[in-house]
Parts: structure tokens; sequence; C-alpha cells
């Protein structure tokens, strides 16, 4: 399985961790630093 180094988009931060799933099933993350919510398109 690959490794993908994710970013903030807000904050540009490499703080962020899974934060559940949206109801489509796509994986949301959320950032340590400004506390954005957000998914991968």
């Amino acid at each position: 399985m690959a490794s993908v180094n994710i970013h903030c988009p807000r904050c540009q931060s490499a703080q962020v961790y899974r934060h559940g799933q949206n109801p489509k099933g796509h994986d949301r993350f959320r950032c340590r630093d400004c506390h954005r919510v957000f998914q991968l398109t």
C-alpha cells in the first residue's frame, strides 16, 4: 500500500489525521494545527 503525505489546504501543515467519512464514503481529514476538516478530491 502506498503512503501519501497529506497537507492541510488552509495552513499547509502536515499534522493531519483521518476524521471519519462523509455520507458518500470518502475519507475526511482534520488538521491538528488549524482544526480544518477537509477531504481529498
